[in-house]
């Protein structure tokens, strides 16, 4: 039983949100969000407690999140109000290249991210845990002024980055992506690592030691809270067959009724969460950086000449 569940919830213990983002596409932050609110609900967390949203998307299609959510009972919007459709980010430029052309003023996505941020509000409302599914890779959207950068400020969540297999390329990718929320000092918890091959030199237990050692040693309170291996057959539905949008829909398609292999790939989540995350710890962080997020900023080294006196 994690910390905060059942009878030992403390009241005041309310709100916590948490930004899943991942260092490239389909780095599986949707199956890693799944696999998060499949394990505090094993804790004890009641459904009504949980929420998720996506609030941006590049997709239009069901998921097995969604579709998990809506079986559970967790208050869930799986396409928000931004949806990166094909030609949506031309449509922006253009905008603003007539707004500039007539004297007008342009967006700089704040309308966007404000959008976002509403119904994050809105969904978290009376909740204790809302999970924050973020799109691509943490500067999607940047290019309208609405990143997952963006959206972890205005909605004050703390990030979860999703990482890929191997060493050099593993940590090399976290901190690429880390120090992108990290220049907008966002507390970044630290990482799940996701698909390692179960043997070999990049093998999932090879890898796991080299990737904790350098955590343990380099990224002062960031921890890595899970190294998983490659589920043979699982498709979650959630990013791998996402059905991109050539525009917003009018009316969100409903998440639909979980099938026979949505329960086997349930099953298959389940079982790598009971195994391989550490949620006691991904709970005590998330306290921890909500209630001192001062504590997650990292010192950077400055160019010469640009550092303020």
């Amino acid at each position: 039983v994690f910390w905060l569940t059942g009878a030992d919830r403390q009241t005041d213990w309310m709100g916590r949100r948490l930004l899943i983002a991942g260092d490239k596409s389909h780095a599986g932050k949707s199956t890693i969000s799944l696999g998060l609110l499949g394990a505090l609900l094993e804790a004890g967390y009641k459904p009504s407690e949980l929420a998720y949203v996506k609030p941006a998307t590049q997709c239009v299609s069901s998921t097995l999140t969604a579709r998990f959510c809506e079986a559970r009972g967790i208050d869930f919007l799986h396409i928000g109000p931004v949806v990166f459709y094909r030609g949506f980010t031309r449509a922006c430029l253009d905008e603003t290249a007539v707004a500039d052309a007539s004297g007008g003023v342009p967006s700089d996505g704040s309308d966007l991210v404000a959008q976002c941020k509403a119904v994050v509000d809105q969904i978290s409302d009376q909740k204790l845990i809302t999970i924050i599914d973020g799109v691509g890779y943490p500067s999607v959207g940047s290019i309208v002024g609405c990143s997952s950068a963006d959206l972890a400020v205005a909605c004050g969540s703390p990030v979860l980055l999703v990482g890929k297999s191997g060493v050099g390329d593993a940590i090399d990718s976290f901190n690429l992506c880390a120090r992108f929320f990290e220049a907008q000092r966002i507390p970044v918890l630290g990482a799940i690592f996701n698909k390692f091959p179960s043997t070999g030199f990049y093998g999932r237990e090879a890898c796991d030691r080299y990737i904790r050692q350098y955590f343990a040693s380099r990224r002062g309170p960031q921890h890595v809270y899970g190294v998983l291996p490659a589920a043979d057959g699982l498709d979650t539905g959630a990013e791998e067959s996402c059905s991109f949008a050539f525009k917003h829909t009018d009316v969100l398609p409903a998440a639909g009724p979980l099938t026979e292999a949505d329960e086997a790939a349930l099953h298959q989540v389940a079982d790598l969460f009971r195994r391989y995350v550490d949620m006691q710890l991904l709970l005590d962080d998330l306290e921890a950086a909500t209630a001192r997020p001062s504590a997650y900023v990292r010192t950077l080294e400055y160019f010469p000449g640009t550092q303020a006196e």
